[in-house]
C-alpha cells in the first residue's frame, strides 16, 4: 500500500483505535476486580464470619446480622432481609490474595509475551505477529466470559492472554510513526495514550455489569469486534515493516561523516571529456552499502550500557506502578472503611481519570520532541540523541517519588490527586520509554528491544507479589510498604546516579568518536 496524502492519516487512526480498544486491557484491572467480588469469585475462602449493627429501615431501628461472605445481610432480628443496606463489605485476604496472584502472573507474562512477540516481529514481520495476536487474544476474552463461582481458575489464563495478545497491537503499530518523520515521538505517545485508554474498555464493561448486563455479552462483544484488526493487518499494513524515510538516513550520514575515506585509488572509475580544447577528467565514487547504513549489530545493541541502564530504569518503576494496580481494591477498601458503594465511585474515578492518559501521553511525547528540536543542530549524531532524553526520564522518576508519597496520606480527598500522578506516570513511563528507544536503536530491532526491555521488566514485576503479602500479614503493613516505595532521599540519589551514568556514557562515546 502506498501511504501518500490521506491514506497514511487513515492507517493511523485506525490504529489508533484498534490499540484504545485491544491493547491496554490489562489495566482496567481495577474494574474487573470489582466485578469478580461482586460475582462471589473466589468467596468460598472467605471465613464465614458474622457481625451485628444498628441499622435503620424503613423509618425503624433494627438490629442487623450481616454475613461476610458477600456482604449479604443474613437476619434483621431474626428475619432475612437481602443484600447490605449499609454498603459495608468486609475484607477478605484469601480471595485478595488470589485476584493479586492473577494480576501479578497476568502482568508477568504480559511482559514475558513481549520478547516472544519481539523475536515473531523481527523474524516474520508485521503480518504473522498480529495474526498470533488476534488468535491470542479473543481466546482470552471467551475465557472471562464463562468466568464464575464454578470456573474462577480461568481469570488466570483470561487475563494473561487479554494482555498477551493486546501488547503486539501496540508494537507493530508503532513503526506507523515513520510515515511522519517530524513527529515520530508525538504519534507514539499518542498511541500509549490509546493504549492508557484501554482502561477504559474494563470502565464500560463494569457499568454495563451494573446496568444489568452479564459479563458474557460484554466479553462477547469484545471478541467479535476484534476481528477489525485483521483488516489493518491485511489491507493496511505489510507484510514486513515500514520503512524509515530514506532521505533522513542520507542527511544524518551526511552530517555525521565528514572526513571518511570512503574508496581507495582502484575503486575510482574515471573517464574523460573534451570541452573546447582542454581535457577534464570526470570521476565518480561508489560507496559501499555497509558504510552507508553503518547499522550496529543486534547483539551490540542488547549488551551497550544504553540498553541495559533503560532496563534497569524500567524495572524499577514499573515495579511501582504493577504494584498500585494490583492492591489498588484492597487500597481503596481500606481508605473508605470497606464501603463497597465508595470502592465503586472512587474505582470510577479512578477509571475517568485514566482516560487523561490520551492526553499525557501527547504531552510526554510532545516534551520529547520539544527536546529534541533543541539539540537537533547538535553536531554529534550521538548527542542529538541522548541529550532529549534527559528532562522526559527524569519527570517519569519524579512522578514515581510523587506517587509514593500520596499514597501515604489516608484521606480521600488525597485519592483525587493519586489517581492523575498515576495515570501521569503510567504515561511517561512507557511513552517516553518506547520513544528513547526508537530515537536510539535502529527501527528493524525495536520490536526485540521492546520485547527484552519489558520481559525484564516483568520478572522484577513477580516483586509485587511479596509486597501484597507483606502489606496483608500485619496492621501496619500497609504503611510499611508503601513508606518503603517512597523513601525519597533513597530514590533521588539513586536516579540521580543513573542520571549521571547516563551523561558519563554520552561524555564517553562523544570522546571516542572524535578520537
Amino acid at each position: 500500500m502506498k501511504y501518500h496524502g490521506w491514506r497514511k492519516y487513515l492507517v493511523a487512526v485506525w490504529a489508533f483505535i484498534e490499540t484504545f480498544l485491544f491493547a491496554g486491557l490489562l489495566y482496567g484491572w481495577a474494574s474487573v476486580n470489582w466485578i469478580l467480588k461482586q460475582e462471589n469469585v473466589y468467596a468460598d475462602l472467605c471465613p464465614q464470619t458474622t457481625f451485628k449493627t444498628n441499622v435503620t429501615i424503613n423509618g425503624t431501628d433494627n438490629v442487623v446480622t450481616y454475613d461476610t461472605v458477600g456482604g449479604n445481610t443474613t437476619s434483621q432480628n431474626g428475619t432475612d432481609v437481602g443484600p447490605n443496606p449499609i454498603g459495608y463489605r468486609p475484607q477478605c485476604r484469601p480471595q485478595d490474595e488470589k485476584f493479586a496472584l492473577c494480576f501479578t502472573i497476568g502482568s508477568a507474562l504480559f511482559c514475558a509475551s513481549s520478547a516472544l512477540f519481539g523475536h515473531i516481529n523481527y523474524k516474520f514481520g508485521t503480518r504473522i505477529t498480529r495474526i498470533c495476536s488476534m488468535i491470542i487474544f479473543m481466546s482470552g476474552t471467551i475465557m472471562f466470559a464463562f468466568v464464575d463461582t464454578e470456573r474462577p481458575w480461568l481469570i488466570y489464563p483470561g487475563l494473561a492472554f487479554i494482555g498477551m495478545g493486546g501488547l503486539p497491537l501496540l508494537v507493530t503499530n508503532a513503526q506507523i510513526g515513520n510515515l511522519f518523520p517530524k513527529g515520530s515521538s508525538t504519534w507514539i505517545g499518542l498511541l500509549c495514550g490509546g493504549f492508557d485508554c484501554s482502561s477504559a474498555v474494563q470502565f464500560m464493561v463494569k457499568g454495563a455489569y451494573e446496568t444489568g448486563i452479564r459479563i458474557q455479552y460484554s466479553y462477547g462483544l469484545l471478541t467479535g469486534l476484534h476481528l477489525m484488526v485483521g483488516v489493518s493487518t491485511f489491507f493496511f499494513l505489510p507484510k514486513k515493516f515500514i520503512p524509515r524515510p530514506s532521505e533522513a538516513a542520507a542527511t544524518e550520514v551526511a552530517q555525521d561523516e565528514k572526513t571518511i575515506d570512503l574508496l581507495e585509488n582502484d575503486k575510482l572509475n574515471g573517464s574523460t571529456t573534451q570541452e573546447n580544447g582542454q581535457v577534464y577528467e570526470k570521476t565518480t565514487f561508489e560507496v559501499s552499502d555497509e558504510k552507508a547504513s553503518d547499522t550496529p549489530s543486534l547483539k551490540s545493541c542488547l549488551m551497550s550500557a544504553t540498553f541495559l541502564l533503560h532496563v534497569f530504569w524500567l524495572c524499577l518503576l514499573q515495579l511501582r506502578f504493577y504494584f498500585f494496580l494490583s492492591s489498588v481494591n484492597t487500597y481503596l477498601h481500606r481508605i473508605t472503611n470497606n464501603d463497597k458503594y465508595k470502592v465503586s465511585y472512587f474505582t470510577n474515578v479512578m477509571m475517568y481519570t485514566m482516560l487523561g492518559g490520551l492526553f499525557s501521553s501527547m504531552f510526554s511525547g510532545i516534551v520529547y520532541d520539544w527536546q529534541r528540536r533543541m539539540f537537533q543542530d547538535s553536531r554529534m549524531a550521538l548527542r542529538r540523541k541522548l541529550m532529549p532524553a534527559i528532562l522526559p526520564l527524569m519527570i517519569t522518576c519524579g512522578l514515581g517519588v510523587l506517587l509514593s508519597v500520596l499514597v501515604l496520606i489516608p484521606q480521600e480527598e488525597v485519592l483525587y490527586f493519586v489517581f492523575i500522578v498515576m495515570t501521569l506516570y503510567r504515561s511517561f513511563i512507557y511513552s517516553i520509554g518506547a520513544a528513547y528507544l526508537s530515537a536510539m536503536f535502529p527501527n528493524e530491532y525495536f520490536g526485540l528491544l521492546y520485547g527484552v526491555w519489558i520481559i525484564a521488566a516483568g520478572i522484577v514485576g513477580f516483586l509485587q507479589i511479596v509486597f501484597f503479602n507483606w502489606a496483608q500479614s500485619y496492621l501496619e503493613g500497609p504503611f510499611h510498604v508503601k513508606f518503603e516505595c517512597s523513601s525519597t532521599h533513597g530514590k533521588k540519589l539513586f536516579f540521580l546516579t543513573l542520571k549521571i551514568m547516563n551523561l558519563f556514557l554520552m561524555i564517553t562515546k562523544i570522546y571516542e568518536k572524535l578520537s
